[in-house]
């Protein structure tokens, strides 16, 4: 039972007696169809075109409490930071930073540290159905192969940043502008081989924007011929369809029509922006202004590795944000006045993350031509949270934990099981 998020945006369509077809040699969907009378050979034919015998297929059934869905893309993580998870959420951003964010990071100058626990962050996110991420690691380029390696061995999908930092932290955690360089480069090369040469420029870019009030301020300071702080990231050409912006939640609307000529996507982190106190992102208008928008964990900012709390901390954020409104006397109207239904969740974990990461033709949704990048929940799973598969999708999405993440498959391929 494919259960996916479709082209209309924000959309869920749930296919509750479908067939879905994959070229294992591709790892693309061939096809999906309801209510299927024909034996697999039949369809596959009728898919491809081509005639195949039932022995060159392999069939798998799913239960009476398991359904297929979309894989789950975490737009914004911190490898490094799962070493500190659930610390120093007392304090704000700029302060946490100080405290534990760099000396913890700094650590991965180890290269044995790196490789031991880049192994079970990856497992974790993957258990989590995280079938696509956005990573950042640290200034260390040995660390960053090691992450870069360990995402390619373990088969996840992955953007891996290093982290380009020549000032405002510490002597132990810093470089300068030509080391970053160079060393930028060479990672470069190391992940992507022969293509290096013809793709060093023009990938993809993220970082963090307008977070939180004493971050924006100090930006500002430093940058004081820039009119915001999204200017100046324009002010250095980084500003492009392929950068993602995580956080965005203090935006001035010249702010947000700036992202929006420039195809810049965001990052909505509310764990994060909830515990660190930084504020509510508002998700209406980033939809309403027609900017590209998925959900991150922003792990250790946030304090778990789980989309499916970014799915529930998104609902209550928009909860948050319209009780706000309403009660400084705020006139809402259409989708303003209604709360982030679940379908709108799903979307903003599969499709709207796929939208944001670049990826929106090949991958968040369960349709014909897309790569098979896809969760088998199972809701009959010992000591599920979940009732049933009579559940509403609401009921997944506020119930669900990975638990229920029976197996997982990128590109095609088996990358987890939880039997």
């Amino acid at each position: 039972m494919p259960a996916t998020p479709t082209s209309a945006k924000y959309t869920l369509r749930i296919r509750p007696q479908a067939t879905l077809g994959v070229d294992k040699a591709t790892g693309r969907i061939i096809g999906v169809t309801d209510n299927a009378s024909q034996s697999a050979a039949e369809l596959v034919g009728s898919w491809t075109g081509a005639p195949v015998s039932e022995t060159e297929i392999e069939q798998v059934s799913l239960q009476a409490d398991q359904f297929l869905m979309p894989g789950l893309i975490d737009t914004h993580t911190h490898a490094p930071q799962f070493t500190f998870l659930g610390i120093g959420h007392d304090l704000p951003l700029m302060d946490w930073l100080n405290k534990y964010t760099f000396k913890h990071e700094s650590e991965f100058k180890d290269t044995d540290k790196a490789r031991e626990f880049y192994s079970q962050v990856i497992d974790r996110t993957v258990r989590n159905g995280v079938t696509f991420a956005a990573y950042y690691g640290t200034i260390h380029l040995e660390a960053n192969k090691i992450l870069a390696e360990t995402i390619r061995t373990k088969g996840q999908r992955a953007y891996v940043g290093k982290v380009c930092m020549d000032a405002n932290s510490p002597d132990y955690y810093s470089e300068s502008t030509e080391d970053s360089i160079e060393v930028t480069e060479d990672f470069i090369k190391h992940v992507l081989g022969d293509q290096a040469e013809h793709r060093l420029y023009g990938l993809p870019i993220q970082s963090h924007l307008c977070e939180n009030p004493s971050e924006i301020e100090f930006a500002k300071s430093c940058f004081p011929e820039c009119r915001s702080y999204a200017g100046i990231y324009d002010a250095f050409d980084l500003f492009t369809s392929r950068t993602i912006m995580a956080h965005c939640v203090h935006m001035s609307d010249e702010e947000l029509a700036l992202m929006r000529s420039r195809g810049v996507g965001v990052s909505h982190c509310p764990n994060s922006n909830f515990t660190l106190s930084s504020g509510i992102a508002d998700v209406r208008r980033f939809i309403k202004e027609g900017i590209p928008v998925g959900l991150g964990t922003d792990v250790s900012g946030g304090y778990t590795p789980s989309m499916l709390d970014a799915m529930r901390m998104a609902a209550a954020a928009n909860r948050a944000l319209t009780a706000l409104k309403r009660d400084r006397g705020d006139k809402l109207e259409g989708r303003d006045a209604v709360p982030l239904e679940a379908a709108e969740a799903v979307f903003l974990a599969t499709q709207g993350g796929a939208r944001v990461m670049g990826m929106d033709d090949e991958l968040g949704s369960l349709e014909p031509g897309k790569l098979f990048d896809a969760l088998v929940v199972d809701l009959s799973t010992p000591l599920s949270p979940v009732p049933s598969i009579a559940s509403t999708p609401a009921q997944f999405v506020f119930l669900a934990d990975d638990r229920n993440v029976a197996q997982v498959y990128v590109n095609g391929k088996q990358i987890h099981s939880s039997t």
